[in-house]
């Protein structure tokens, strides 16, 4: 019966993004791969998104909330109401290749065991190099891109499993929603990709990057707006994943446990440091009086672990500690 639905739902959060619309709508009209749907969940914006899209782009289906839910729950809301079988999460602040949706959906056919596509993002204002070839956690809960800032070249031309996706560029099949739910709404913002990445690996969603589907990503176009509450966003989320995520093992093992409490109080001090001790404090709080619900979380993630653990111990970058870093930058 889903046969008359689109193949491939385009999932697009917007807040106040009018000015980014036009490349990113515009670019995904030129796609060679037709059969999609596009769905922009438009975060109560005040700058005239709204009717910027229904003037300009009225194939676009266009929901629109009263306030801003955060980006994990415009998601959410889009993948609940969209039809196609595969998701593709984008960005407002990108650009995409015309073929990007027809490679993404061939390696989603292609890799059976992979319940996510990590698409390879390139900057756009120096499209040469790499903003993301997939993404990787540490074992103290940093999250980075894979590749960025370095220049494109033979190493990320070739597909590969890896361990994250980026919520900014990727596909992700919808039986995995429909096996571990949806993004975790408490993110609001950041991380949240991560944490439903991680949670996929567990229950044995692979994800794998596709380096012949491109987008081109203008990095921070809308967190440099707001360098305070993403900083808060960023270190609170950070160690949500951690107590949610991680399994014992990966705590107990090379005593990732003691860096991970070094690394919480070296990051205070880094943002206290940069003017940003409120936002610290205030994210510490937030798991404090939340530290029931996480753990109600983990306790049901954890219980539902399908893969072995030396699998996931094996896909978490070591962190080595060091006295000249503690010095630097926190996190």
């Amino acid at each position: 019966m889903r046969s008359k639905f689109p193949e491939v739902s385009i999932i697009i959060p917007n807040w106040n993004g009018k000015h980014l619309l036009k490349k990113c709508l515009s670019s995904i009209g030129k796609q060679t791969y037709r059969d999609f749907e596009i769905l922009v969940i438009d975060n109560g914006s005040v700058d005239g998104s709204q009717n910027f899209i229904k003037k300009n782009f009225a194939q676009v289906n266009l929901i629109e909330l009263k306030n801003n839910i955060g980006f994990a729950s415009a998601v959410n809301l889009g993948i609940k109401i969209c039809t196609g079988n595969y998701m593709v999460l984008i960005n407002n602040d990108t650009k995409v290749d015309k073929n990007c949706i027809k490679y993404l959906v061939s390696a989603a056919k292609k890799n059976k065991s992979a319940g996510m596509i990590a698409a390879k993002i390139l900057q756009l204002d120096k499209p040469k190099l790499i903003d993301s070839a997939g993404d990787y956690i540490d074992a103290v809960g940093h999250a980075n891109n894979l590749g960025y800032g370095e220049e494109d070249g033979m190493e990320f031309e070739k597909g590969k499993y890896v361990f994250l996706v980026s919520g900014g560029g990727c596909l992700i099949k919808r039986k995995v929603f429909e096996s571990i739910g949806f993004f975790d709404p408490d993110y609001f913002a950041y991380m949240e990709d991560v944490d439903f990445s991680f949670r996929a690996q567990l229950y044995g969603y692979k994800a794998f990057f596709e380096p012949k589907a491109v987008i081109y990503h203008k990095h921070k176009a809308t967190s440099s707006k707001y360098p305070a509450f993403t900083e808060y966003l960023q270190y609170r989320n950070m160690t949500m994943t951690i107590i949610k995520d991680f399994p014992i093992a990966l705590f107990l093992r090379d005593l990732n446990w003691l860096k991970i409490i070094l690394v919480n109080i070296n990051t205070i001090r880094y943002l206290a440091g940069i003017g940003y001790l409120k936002e610290a404090l205030k994210a510490e709080l937030f798991v404090l009086f939340n530290l029931f619900n996480l753990l109600k979380k983990r306790k049901q993630i954890q219980s539902d672990i399908k893969v072995p653990v030396e699998y996931i111990l094996e896909n978490i970058r070591p962190k080595k500690l060091t006295f000249f870093g503690f010095l630097g930058k926190g996190i």
